[in-house]
């Protein structure tokens, strides 16, 4: 790239020299790319053959545009009339390259991916936003007043507009599915394209400017973009793919990202104020465009809201899903294996009762085994009441809550204002609430007395846990806190936790019963 740009420029050719080797430069860069995309396309499957496939047409489009290009500059010695042939094939290449980027980021692990389609529409919203906001900024700036003074036809005027839109499109939607991918697999070729693509925009944004002036070319330093993307394209399509991890984790909220849309339509918010202050009007591409993004943010927020109401009940199903397995192993727990040994030490009684008196030895291990066997059976019924109480599914809340009392290390104090039975998740939820509370009081509070209050008041169920230790419990330093967040949160209610450091802990419920 250097020695083409370093040779047209030197002034040592003629100037038809000088354009042959920069327009020849351009041309072999892309039919590089083209040829890299292709041969390549065919040693790789699936998404990752699709998108070679579609990013050599699409280079090869640009290629064609290209010859055409250098057709007129260097064989018919006049200017390119806009549009033109040349216009048509560049123009194919967003679009061939627009699919390209869209079939690579769908790409996923082979092994049981799952394509989060919700999440990629967001993230081409998010382009969009961004690519309008950006243009908005552009044109009323710049290019709005470059393009109005060089396009002579409506035609002309569109062309002009595409070769800058196109590339940002572009160059914007790489740039947001580099931040939101969440498999490391295609990122590096995502970031080699980006960085192409890039190069391309600003050579782009060169030529537009050129064109709608009648210039018959330009410079070949500002040529260099188009050298230097395609020859990064032809990169990226050489680079191995790596396949991602099947499971990826990313702890956290990705603020970057959740606000990178939101500060260029900022951006556009503050230059319209700017220019209402200073009497400049809108003109009517301002007003579309404007118009255009602004119902992109709505369809984008109704997209998040669903997604976010989907999460929310689909961590509901899961908890419901949860207490039902947990029911049914005690059920099982209960009516399988607690029934099995209890008839098995009565078995053992009348074993022991038809011992003859001359064997008391039979006798004394019989009845060892026996002590044993109901040891068993209490350790089965404390088992089985730990996965899920079944007190709690045939009486309700308050007897449940009575037991965890009088099993408790400490002392606990009731205070249930209940009329009947409450709906059974929220039975549960508030249960574990109680029960995980007065574990954490006795092992880590160094309380002698807790205090548990529920009621029903306003359509909601109230619940509250105060102790009298030492306080300073931190959610973040445990799972048992944040598990207790994410159930009460799954019933569409809130979890508040106050705990001073020697002040004791105070833990309160909020249910709504008409959520369930």
């Amino acid at each position: 790239m250097s020695a083409v740009v370093g040779l047209a420029s030197s002034g040592l050719l003629s100037p038809w020299w000088s354009l042959f080797v920069d327009d020849a430069g351009q041309f072999l860069a892309a039919l590089a790319a083209t040829l890299a995309c292709w041969i390549t396309a065919f040693r790789h499957s699936g998404t990752q053959r699709w998108w070679r496939l579609w990013m050599g047409a699409a280079t090869g489009g640009w290629m064609i545009g290209q010859f055409f290009w250098s057709w007129y500059q260097l064989f018919r010695d006049v200017a390119l009339p806009s549009p033109s042939l040349a216009d048509a094939a560049y123009l194919t290449m967003p679009v061939f390259a627009l699919v390209a980027i869209i079939a690579l980021a769908a790409d996923r692990p082979a092994h049981g991916a799952h394509r989060r389609r919700p999440g990629q529409l967001v993230t081409v919203l998010d382009g969009l936003v961004v690519v309008g906001a950006l243009f908005v900024l552009s044109w009323a700036t710049t290019l709005g007043s470059v393009v109005r003074a060089g396009a002579a036809t409506p035609l002309a005027y569109s062309v002009a507009i595409a070769y800058p839109v196109t590339d940002l499109v572009l160059t914007v939607i790489v740039v947001l599915l580099i931040a939101a991918t969440a498999s490391a697999a295609n990122r590096v070729l995502l970031i080699i394209l980006g960085a192409g693509l890039l190069c391309l925009s600003f050579s782009d944004s060169l030529f537009a400017y050129l064109v709608s002036a009648g210039a018959p070319g330009i410079p070949p330093l500002a040529n260099a973009g188009f050298i230097a993307g395609y020859a990064l394209i032809a990169v990226a399509a050489l680079t191995p793919t790596r396949e991602a991890p099947r499971w990826t984790v990313h702890p956290g909220t990705r603020w970057g990202h959740l606000l990178l849309p939101y500060v260029p339509v900022a951006g556009t918010g503050v230059l319209l104020v700017v220019q209402l202050v200073r009497g400049v009007p809108m003109d009517n591409v301002e007003i579309i465009v404007e118009v255009v993004v602004i119902a992109l943010l709505i369809i984008r927020q109704a997209v998040t809201l669903g997604q976010s109401a989907g999460l929310v009940a689909s961590r509901a199903r899961l908890v419901l899903a949860t207490d039902l397995t947990r029911r049914q192993l005690e059920r099982d727990l209960h009516d399988g294996v607690q029934q099995r040994l209890i008839s098995l030490g009565l078995d053992i009684r009348l074993a022991e009762a038809s011992v003859p008196p001359e064997l008391p030895e039979l006798r004394q291990q019989l009845s060892a085994v026996m002590a044993g066997l109901n040891g068993t059976v209490e350790e089965v019924r404390e088992l089985s009441r730990g996965v899920h109480p079944a007190i709690l599914t045939e009486g309700g809340l308050r007897p449940a809550l009575r037991a965890l009392a009088r099993r408790s290390a400490i002392g606990v104090e009731l205070d249930i204002r209940l009329d009947g039975r409450q709906p059974e998740p929220i039975e549960v939820a508030a249960y574990y609430v109680v029960a995980e509370a007065l574990t954490n009081a006795a092992k880590y509070a160094e309380s002698t007395l807790v205090q548990v209050c529920v009621e029903v008041r306003g359509g909601y169920l109230h619940l509250t846990v105060s102790d009298d230790g030492i306080g300073g419990a931190d959610p973040k330093r445990g799972t048992g806190l944040i598990g207790l967040t994410d159930r009460v949160e799954a019933m569409g209610g809130t979890l508040t936790l106050e705990s001073p450091p020697g002040q004791g802990t105070h833990l309160q419920a909020d249910f709504p019963l008409g959520h369930v």
